[in-house]
């Protein structure tokens, strides 16, 4: 049995320091921009113009209306090559997070893992979701990115606005809602080592 740790998190909020904290203190593999590389290689597609593309939705509304259960296709299907390039990523990173869920335990954040993982077999899903407030994050981009203020703050809400389209039209589920997860951290309030220490410490538990 796999134990896949997922990531979701506000943009800003440490939460790709928090998932390589807890992989790295479990010994066990960290996904995340790598999983586009993955991806490339797996449809056979440039990864510059996938990684455009990375964690948004299709614009595409016509094309929308006739969406389904993305994860459950594949890039074998029917129409498959017809599809937006954001599609035809969301697919084969999907494919690509299901291979890698059966090789071993592992962290992945972001690309909808939660989701793409909820029903397959022999995985223990322990599903995180990192956060604080806008003025915390907005801070945190500054430093990280030497950027204004008000830039930071505007590179925020696009983003957190970019992941929350994505997730929930490749899921139907709301992203950031607490009920879609099993444990919330405010990284904020607990700082970004208290917030990986406590998934670690939990997570070691079941990996015994």
């Amino acid at each position: 049995m796999s134990l896949v740790i997922t990531i979701g998190r506000q943009f800003g909020s440490g939460g790709r320091d928090v998932g390589e904290k807890i992989a790295a203190a479990l010994g066990i593999p960290f996904y995340d921009k790598e999983l586009v590389e993955m991806a490339a290689q797996k449809s056979d597609i440039s990864h510059e113009a996938l990684k455009e593309v990375d964690e948004r939705a299709t614009s595409s509304f016509l094309y929308s209306l006739a969406g389904g259960n993305f994860s459950m296709r594949g890039i074998n299907a029917p129409l498959y090559y017809e599809m937006p390039i954001n599609d035809k990523l969301f697919i084969a990173q999907a494919e690509v997070i299901k291979s890698l869920a059966k090789e071993g335990s592992c962290v992945i954040v972001g690309r909808c893992a939660d989701y793409v993982l909820e029903s397959e077999e022999n995985v223990d899903l322990l599903n995180i979701f990192v956060y604080g407030s806008v003025d915390y994050r907005t801070k945190r981009v500054m430093n990280a990115l030497n950027l204004p203020q008000s830039k930071a703050r505007e590179r925020v809400m696009k983003t957190d606005k970019q992941r929350r389209t994505y997730y929930d039209y490749y899921t139907s589920k709301d992203w950031g809602v607490m009920s879609n997860y099993d444990i919330c951290l405010n990284t904020e309030k607990i700082g970004i080592d208290n917030a990986a220490d406590l998934v670690i410490k939990y997570a070691a538990e079941k990996l015994k």
